[in-house]
């Protein structure tokens, strides 16, 4: 039986039929549409719309068609629209008639809504499984680089010295943030929509407080309409998804500029990286960089949805078809960067001499600020103490010498204020040290931030 029969007279045009049928991608949610049926065979039966023995045929049926689907034998038709109808059709193949009082007062408005909200329950829990084995990856790495001192970076330009691990616990704060959002989105996503039909509600007064006890959710949806048109639980999904993978994508340029011949300062796990098909030379940090364009189609998953949303009005309107390619697509990208980066760091070798190079050639300029605050301790307002060692910097630069080659006369020249102790100064673990605040790079702070990292990702 076609949803054709009886109003509409005409068989569906050659070139709608393509465009109509989304069973090429909802087929993804069959687990969930098959939860969702069985669940409302159930209230069915509760209600007296359908009797034990058509219950029992029912969920029979609609169990071994999950197994038809899992094992590979299950022949879905484009004709049939979409999941919903697919399995609808194998159902009545199977027992007959009794499959079609499956749909009494329940409409493919809601069934989609209902499935993608349960496909979502899922997924996002395996996203923030996958988020925390990333955590626990770079804070691994992070335990064993305390002690090793890197360059800074503002504006891509040598900064202050800091603890290689301060930098990688800054990954794991962005990260954990994500999974934060995350346990906060289910309050949201957890509200059981079945029972709203098409629009204003049911029709046979189905048992909705069944139905959530039936599919394991906390509440229910509170109006039909905002129920079978709202799309902003998968809105917020993606958008919590594209966080992610920005962050992921940061983390992957600056592992890629650091990793390369001119930093030197880690080198990529062979396993993560290719070589070039001309240059025998080569190893390119490949996946690093397909972390960076998978971040660029989650973002556009993100304007995608956005778009497709803005201008719809309520309720239900069939654009909303289109909303689950992004949704997929999303939840694949960000399940396989998270994965990939986990991998990253589990092989990525931190190059202590190349890094230990690097700082050599800074000629001392990461202890600018640190002179400035030593001026500062002797009373000098910082301003003009910045101001004097703006000086100082200029004039090393221009002679092409470290500071700490300058003598002690050449630094009286700009402030008497200068005596020897400002030698001391020149010392990269009292420098990191220094910064002996919550969340500062001094080795005592970073070692509270693993603790406390390690305890709330265990």
């Amino acid at each position: 039986m076609s949803l054709r029969d009886g109003r509409l007279q005409k068989p569906i045009s050659e070139g709608f039929r393509g465009m109509n049928s989304s069973v090429g991608v909802d087929k993804r949610l069959f687990r969930e549409d098959i939860r969702g049926s069985v669940a409302y065979a159930r209230a069915l039966r509760k209600k007296g719309i359908i009797g034990k023995d058509e219950e029992e045929l029912i969920v029979k049926g609609l169990f071994e068609i999950e197994e038809e689907i899992e094992k590979g034998s299950f022949l879905f038709r484009d004709e049939d629209e979409d999941i919903h109808m697919n399995v609808e059709r194998r159902l009545h193949e199977k027992i007959g008639d009794a499959a079609y009082k499956l749909h009494t007062g329940r409409s493919r408005n809601e069934q989609i809504v209902l499935d993608e909200r349960l496909y979502l329950m899922r997924v996002s829990d395996e996203v923030e499984k996958k988020i925390v084995e990333t955590i626990r990856s770079i804070l691994k790495k992070a335990r064993k680089s305390i002690d090793v001192v890197i360059p800074s970076y503002t504006h891509l330009r040598q900064a202050q010295p800091v603890s290689l691990a301060h930098l990688f616990l800054a990954y794991c704060h962005a990260l954990k943030r994500g999974r934060e959002r995350l346990f906060d989105y289910r309050k949201r996503l957890d509200r059981m929509p079945l029972g709203s039909g098409a629009v204003a509600g049911s029709s046979i007064g189905i048992d909705r407080e069944f139905l959530k006890t039936e599919l394991g959710f906390s509440e229910l949806t509170k109006n039909s309409i905002d129920a079978v048109s709202t799309r902003d639980f998968i809105l917020e999904f993606v958008w919590i998804c594209t966080e992610v993978c920005i962050t992921l994508s940061r983390m992957a340029e600056d592992l890629i500029i650091f990793s390369s011949d001119e930093f030197g300062f880690f080198g990529i796990p062979d396993e993560l990286s290719t070589t070039s098909s001309l240059m025998p030379q080569k190893k390119n940090p490949d996946s690093l960089e397909l972390i960076r364009g998978k971040s660029a189609r989650v973002t556009g998953n993100l304007i995608a949805l956005l778009t497709l949303l803005k201008g719809l009005p309520y309720t239900y309107d069939r654009d909303l078809q289109e909303d689950k390619e992004p949704l997929f697509d999303t939840a694949d990208s960000t399940l396989s960067v998270l994965e990939v980066m986990r991998g990253v760091f589990h092989g990525l070798e931190v190059k202590k001499e190349g890094i230990k190079k690097r700082l050599e050639r800074s000629n001392d300029l990461f202890f600018a600020t640190d002179i400035a605050d030593w001026l500062v301790e002797r009373d000098m307002p910082f301003r003009e103490a910045h101001r004097k060692v703006g000086e100082v910097v200029q004039y090393a630069v221009k002679e092409g010498r470290a500071l700490r080659d300058i003598a002690l006369d050449e630094y009286k020249r700009f402030c008497p204020t200068f005596d020897k102790n400002i030698y001391a100064l020149f010392d990269y673990e009292r420098s990191i040290n220094r910064h002996d605040v919550p969340g500062g790079t001094a080795f005592r702070r970073i070692e509270e931030q693993i603790a406390a990292l390690e305890s709330s990702e265990a």
